[in-house]
C-alpha cells in the first residue's frame, strides 16, 4: 500500500484532535464514535460477465468511525473499513478486457479482487429530531486492490501469462474516491444509538454499494 503510512498519519491527528479538544470543555463532549458491520456489493469484476462465469460480489466487512461534531447539525468524521473480496470462477475459453487491456483464459480459474482496509475522511450533517433523525455523509475513500488468479488454468493478461498452480497477483491499483451515504438514526439510553446507512462509492472505475448497521455512542 503506497500511502498506508500517511494514511494513518491523518487519521491518528484526527482522532487525536477531539479527545484534546473535548478534554477542555465543561460542557458534553462532542466526541463519537460508531463501530459495526458492511454488506458490501463490489463490481471490480463485472467486466469478466458472460457465459460460464461465475460472480461473487459482495462480502461483510467491519467498519470504525471516529467523529467531531463542530457544530449541532455537523460532524468531521474519519473511519476504517476492513478489506473484503469479490471472486469470479471461469470455465475457461474466455477473452476480452480487463481495466484497458487484454485478457485471455484457458482451463478453469478463480480469479479474485481482494482489498486492503480502506480509509475514509468526511463530513456527516445531521436533521435532529428524537428518537429518529436522518443524516447525511459524504467525503474521500482511499483504497487498494489487488487482482489475483489461482488454480489450474492460465490467464494472458496484458501479455504475461499466470500459470502457477498456487496463487498470483497480476493487478495492484490504490487511489482515491468521492463517497456519499444517507441514514437514519435511533436514540437509545446512555447517549447512544443504532444507525442504518446507505453508502455509494467508486472503486478502480467499477461502482460499489454498501448497507450497514452501527451502534454509535457519545463519549
Amino acid at each position: 500500500m503506497k500511502n498506508t503510512t500517511v494514511r494513518i498519519i491523518l487519521l491518528s491527528a484526527f482522532l487525536t484532535f477531539p479527545f484534546a479538544s473535548s478534554a477542555a470543555e465543561d460542557s458534553q463532549s462532542k466526541t463519537y464514535f460508531s463501530v459495526g458491520m458492511v454488506n458490501m456489493t463490489d463490481k471490480w469484476l463485472d467486466p469478466l460477465k458472460g457465459t460460464g462465469v461465475t460472480i461473487k460480489d459482495s462480502s461483510a466487512l467491519g467498519s470504525l468511525t471516529v467523529g467531531y461534531k463542530v457544530s449541532p447539525n455537523l460532524a468531521l468524521e474519519a473511519g476504517i473499513i476492513t478489506g473484503g473480496e469479490t471472486s469470479a470462477n471461469l470455465a475457461g475459453g474466455e477473452s476480452g478486457t480487463l481495466y484497458g487491456k487484454s485478457y485471455s483464459i484457458s482451463g478453469a480459474l478463480k480469479l479474485a479482487a481482494k482489498s486492503e482496509a480502506s480509509y475514509l475522511f468526511g463530513l456527516k450533517y445531521y436533521a435532529e429530531s428524537e428518537p429518529f433523525s436522518i443524516h447525511a455523509t459524504g467525503g474521500m475513500l482511499f483504497w487498494d486492490i489487488d487482482y489475483i488468479v489461482s488454480a489450474s488454468g492460465t490467464l494472458t493478461y496484458d501479455g504475461t501469462t499466470y500459470s502457477e498452480s498456487g496463487s498470483s497477483t497480476f493487478l495492484s491499483v490504490d487511489g482515491s474516491d468521492p463517497y456519499i451515504g444517507i441514514g437514519v438514526s435511533y436514540l437509545l439510553k446512555n447517549n447512544s444509538s443504532i444507525n442504518l446507512n446507505f453508502i455509494a462509492t467508486e472503486m478502480n472505475n467499477s461502482d460499489n454499494t454498501g448497507v450497514s448497521v452501527f451502534w454509535t455512542n457519545n463519549f
